[in-house]
């Protein structure tokens, strides 16, 4: 059986989605909208917000999976103890590839500015 984003890995509550939105840095560029927030969990999460203007359900499933496995496959390049939440733009071809990229150049980007603060 493939492996998967296991349930302590993912942000579910809309009160912990609205507070990284609230207080958490974000970045974008042409593939994803990246927000960031230090958490003291001792390891990082996810959360995935889509629109419907992304197409219909097996569409948008499709683009929540391949996120998810992003996040999943290159974690351990990613800055620790993040909650993330990536948005992806709509009318672009997403890659698994690129989802990658996107996610650990802005990632990147965002911890360093947070650093320097």
């Amino acid at each position: 059986m493939a492996e998967k984003l296991s349930k302590q890995d993912r942000i579910s509550k809309r009160s912990e989605i609205n507070k990284i939105f609230e207080l958490g840095k974000s970045a974008s560029d042409g593939i994803i909208h990246l927000y960031m927030l230090a958490n003291n969990l001792g390891r990082s999460r996810l959360a995935v917000i889509i629109s419907r203007r992304h197409g219909n359900a097996v569409r948008r499933n499709r683009v929540k999976r391949l996120c998810r496995e992003a996040f999943r496959t290159c974690r351990d390049k990613l800055p620790q103890s993040y909650d993330y939440i990536i948005n992806p733009r709509v009318g672009v071809e997403l890659s698994l590839e690129a989802i990658k990229r996107s996610l650990q150049d802005l990632s990147t980007r965002i911890a360093s500015e947070q650093e320097n603060k």
